[in-house]
Parts: C-alpha cells; structure tokens; sequence
C-alpha cells in the first residue's frame, strides 16, 4: 500500500470508529474541510452570546487551547494581497468594512450563502444569531470594551487602552482571530464553533453539495470533485503540489491535472490525517533539522501504546551485588511473537499495548524541502510481528549494561540520538553537542531506516565509534557516555561477541592490552582511594590513553615505570589490593608472551582493548564488592 492511500485508510478507519472530531481523544482528527488553530493566549478572541444573539462578554482564549472551524479550498493555505476569507471563524479585520471593504463582502457573502443552504434548522438558527451579532455597528466597540473596560481608544482595529501600571499600550485587533460561542444554545450547553459537530457536518454537506465536474480520484479510485489546491501540512509547505511551470508536463500531458489527479474529500482525509500524525507526541518524532518522522499502527492510530523507536530503553536484569555470570548463563530463547512482545512491552512501552498482533505498524520520513513543499524522503508498512522481531533484534544487538543512581544494573539499548552523539558530537562539559543540524538529521534518517528494515547500524557510525574510544581526552565530561554507547554498539562485531563478564581465556592481543591498561589505571586510583587524595585527578592511564592505543608495546614500559611509586604504596598499605592486581597483571603478562614475538605486536589497538579494559575494571569492583558484603 503506498503512503497516500495509507493515509487515506488510516482517516477513514478512524472515522468509522468515531474518532474525527471528537475532541476527548486529545489530539483531534479534523473533519474533513476544517482547519484548527492554537492560542498563544494573544491571538484568539472568545466571543459569547446569549440564545438570543446578545452580547455577554469576550476575553483573550488561554494558552494552549485549540479551537476548530470551517475553511475553503482557497482559504485553508492562504497568501497573496487580498487573500480569501474563512467561512465563519477569521481574523478581526475580515469582519470590519473600513479595514478591507472587498474581504468584507466575500467574507459575509461567503457566510451568507452557506447560512440560506443551511438543511438543519437548529445550524441555520446558531450561525443567524452570528451573523446578526456581526452586523451590528458596534459589535467592535462592545468587544474592546469587554477586553479593556471603558477607557480605550480605537482607531480602525489599533485599540490604545491603559495596561498595568497604569502604562498605555497599543495592540493591532486586526490579526485575532474571533471565536464564538452561544450561552444556553442547546438546553443549558454552551455551543462553540470548535464543539459544534453537526455545525461541521452541515458545512461538509454544504461544499460538497456545490461541487461539480467530478474526475475519478487516481488514489481513492472514487468519483469526487477535482482538487486544485491543497492545503499546506508544514506551515504553506505541500506533500501534493502542482507547478505552475508548464515544462514540468508539456510533452507528456496536455493540462498538469492530467499528471495526477486527486479528488478534493481525499486530498481533505491525506492532510489531516498526516496533520493529526504530526501533531500527536506519540505519532511524531522530529529528526532534527527539517525532517519528520511519523508512525501510527492500523489498530492505534494515536499510538496509545506509546511506542518509539527513536528511545533508550533500559531493562532491569540485577542488583549491582549479583554475579554478573548469572545474567548470560541464560540461554536465549528462540524467537516468538507471545514472548517477544512482552519484552518489547516493557522496553518500548510504556502504555498499555493497543495493537494486535496482526495489525500493520507504518512509518514515513517527511522533509520540507522549501516553504511550499514536502518530500517524502521514506515509507514502509510491515506487520506487528515483524517490527517487534526487528526491535528485539536491535536491543539484542545493540544494548550494554548500564549503571543506575540505586546502583543496579539495566540492560541499556542507547537512542538513536545517544549514537549520533557518540559518534559525531563535540564535547561541551554538560552535554555532547552536535552543530550541523542537516547531518544530524541525514544520520538519524539512516539509523531509523535501518532499525525499522532489520539492517545493521551504518558501518561509518561503527568506524567513527572505533575512533573515538581512542581519544578519551576529548571527552573529559561525557567520556563515560562515549564508553557505554560504543560497548552497546560494537559489543557484536565480526562474529564475536563480548560481555561485561572477563574472559580469562581470551589471548586477542587488544582485548588483553585493555585489561593491562585497566590495571595500570586501578593501582593508581586504589592508592588515591587508600590515601584519601582527590580521585578526579587525571591517572596516568588516562593521560597516556591516545598513545598507548596507538603504540601499546612501547606505551606498556612507560606505564610500568610510572607505576612503580604507586605499586610500593600498596605493597605496604593495602597488600590485599595489591595482591589481587598483581595476580591479574601477571595473567596477563603470561597470555601476552606469545605475541610478543609477532610484528603485529607493536600495531595499534583495535575496538576490542575497550572490552578487555571494561571487563577488567568491572571483575575488580565485582568481586571487591562481594568480598566485602561477605565480611
């Protein structure tokens, strides 16, 4: 199914179980030829009447309210000199004759035709007593005086009134919107233009009944009027949009609507459900710069489930005081959906699972290209199960252990955003940053695509990983960070598979000069600790850590001779850590031998040092911890 009539099936599904405008649902799906518009508690106007067409009162709408109203193909993407009016909710200045006498016209000319066509009384009554209001002299005037009491002044729509502190100020009416609302309307309910339902049906029926010409819809396949404007999804920009530049058809068409044709009520459906997609948290992701990822399931279109591909996850698998071997003596289990969705459930969810099994999860890229269009830049739809075996794919793949505050231990799969960090960004003391916004956004894309086609991780994020763990001192706040990402990351590589757990049998030249290195670094913190000197001073490990990744064998003497102070000061203060380290450098020594006769012996050290140096550093605090809750 392409990303049109995926869109066009999603509204329609969601329409048949009751879901278009129906404000409960929170984020609402427009009815069809309806458009909304957000207060920022300065733009929107709240006008109230009695049942009778009488004023009562207006106020400024509060922040972050939404409300609902009527537009014409020419009116929903506006722009130009004299651009179109809305048909009964627009800017204060459409309402007024001395601002723009020909917007005045249409405007009420507009209103009046679809008032007279009215089929249900009860509508004809709600937008009479509108009308009436409007046409009143002055409405305008009992509209300020309502927002600013008596002592104002106005001059077109540009009100100077006395504001706090008794300081005057001046604002331009022309630009709020004016929403109304009908006291007692229906019984003892107040009726807004936005929760007036049968108002929006009776206005669908009104366009659709003045449509003519009808074409066969080439995504639909139904008969319906031809749509020669859409509306704008980002701001004006388009996800259909038709040139003005006859050399983009001619040849191969005579007319551009020849290229493609779309009927208007579904041109209506595509928008506002990617709209609806966009603007719900949990259907939306921004991938930085221009682009937009949008997701929805067949049977959860709003994603109750609250599922996101782009997140952390973490997992909670023991206490920091079990033994690590506990963990992966577990044999995995081969894959089935019952299974695999529990995990998922717990690691990508944080909701109650809406979808079935069976259902079909969708997800598209969108990028605005300039302000007047939207490419599609990905689509694909695949079933439930698929993306759950591709999600547990990804966690297997690519999580690490992580510590928390309480000092247990989750199983962490990193966010596509950690990586690109990790892998791409410049350390900034409190966070890593990442400047070029156009990148960023091309790598999450990539990351993205691959998680969701059960592919790997690009191969130049892997490499540029490699590289980073060779240069710890460019990142002095957000090392560990680096360290955790790259572990997750390159934890499964070439075949081989590395755990936290220390593998004493294993004599890969890296992976034993990263344990050499941990134990460099641990003699000189553990006299730190047994000292009680500061222990954020840099270690000899860590200053010399670029070097000795790239020259190891020379690096190693250094290191030797550098410790030796440090070595005498255990000897004598603590025997029982120096013991256990010294053990551990003579099996590593000993494992060593070998390839110190190789040439290879002298090369720089590949990704695999930072496993032998991870698992090192983690078999001494492990067993150190264990010895002393023994005690």
């Amino acid at each position: 199914m392409d990303f049109f009539t995926s869109l066009l099936k999603a509204y329609e599904n969601a329409e048949a179980e009751g879901w278009v405008d129906d404000a409960s649902k929170g984020t609402i799906l427009l009815p069809i030829y309806h458009t909304s518009l957000k207060s920022n508690g300065k733009n929107i106007i709240s006008v109230v009447l009695n049942n009778k067409g009488q004023f009562i009162k207006a106020d400024y709408m509060e922040r972050e309210k939404t409300v609902v109203f009527p537009v014409t193909s020419n009116s929903v993407a506006r722009s130009g000199k004299n651009p179109a009016p809305h048909p009964l909710v627009d800017k204060f200045g459409y309402y007024v004759s001395e601002m723009n006498q020909d917007q005045y016209n249409v405007y009420h000319d507009q209103l009046e035709s679809w008032r007279s066509a009215c089929r249900d009384e009860q509508v004809k009554n709600y937008l009479t007593l509108i009308q009436t209001f409007i046409l009143q002299p002055e409405f305008v005037s009992q509209i300020c005086q309502s927002l600013y009491g008596k002592s104002y002044t106005r001059e077109g729509l540009k009100v100077t009134y006395t504001g706090i502190e008794s300081k005057e100020k001046t604002t331009d009416l022309s630009t709020c919107f004016l929403e109304f609302s009908i006291d007692n309307f229906i019984g003892n309910r107040t009726v807004s233009v936005t929760n007036y339902q049968e108002l929006h049906q009776d206005f669908i029926s009104y366009v659709e009944s003045n449509q003519e010409d009808k074409i066969i819809c080439n995504i639909s396949g139904r008969k319906e009027a031809l749509a020669t404007k859409h509306r704008g999804l980002i701001g004006n920009a388009k996800l259909i949009s038709v040139s003005n530049n006859n050399e983009t058809y001619k040849g191969r068409f005579r007319e551009r609507d020849d290229v493609f044709t779309v009927g208007n009520q579904t041109s209506e459906k595509i928008h506002l459900m990617a709209k609806y997609l966009l603007e719900n948290s949990q259907t939306h992701v921004w991938l930085g710069g221009a682009q937009q990822m949008i997701n929805w399931f067949s049977d959860d279109i709003a994603n109750d489930s609250q599922i996101d591909v782009t997140r952390s996850t973490e997992r909670d698998v023991f206490s920091w005081n079990n033994m690590l071997p506990d963990v992966y003596e577990v044999e995995a289990s081969a894959f089935s959906v019952t299974q695999t969705n529990r995990d998922i459930n717990q690691s990508f969810i944080h909701g109650q699972k809406k979808f079935s099994d069976a259902s079909t999860y969708y997800v598209a890229i969108l990028n605005k290209t300039n302000d007047g269009r939207i490419a599609l830049k990905y689509f694909r739809h695949l079933q439930v199960s698929e993306l759950l075996q591709h999600l547990e794919n990804w966690q297997s793949n690519y999580s690490w252990i992580s510590r928390k505050q309480d000092d247990s231990l989750v199983l962490k799969t990193p966010s596509l955003n950690d990586m690109i960090l990790a892998a791409y960004g410049t350390d900034r003391d409190r966070y890593l940053e990442l400047d070029n916004d156009s990148f960023r956004s091309d790598q999450y894309q990539q990351l993205v695509t691959a998680l969701l086609d059960g592919h790997l991780v690009p191969s130049h994020l892997v490499k540029k990983l490699e590289s980073n763990l060779k240069y710890r001192q460019r990142y002095p706040k957000n090392w560990y960070q680096i360290q955790q990402v790259a572990l997750a990351v390159l934890h499964k590589q070439n075949g081989e598979e590395f755990t936290p757990m220390l593998d004493h049998e294993n004599s890969e030249r890296s992976y034993l000069f990263g344990r050499l290195l941990a134990i460099y670094e641990l003699i000189e913190t553990q006299r730190y600790v047994v000292d009680r000197r500061s222990q954020d001073r840099i270690t000899n490990a860590e200053r010399y850590w670029t070097a000795y990744t790239g020259q190891p064998a020379k690096m190693m003497m250094l290191l030797e001779n550098k410790m030796k102070p440090y070595e005498e000061f255990l000897k004598l203060n603590h025997p029982d850590i120096w013991h256990k380290l010294e053990k551990e450098r003579a099996e590593i020594l000993q494992l060593l031998a070998p390839a110190s006769s190789t040439k290879e012996f002298i090369d720089a050290l590949n990704y695999r040092f930072i496993f032998g140096y991870y698992a090192e550093k983690e078999f001494y605090y492990t067993s150190k911890t264990n010895i002393e809750s023994e005690e």
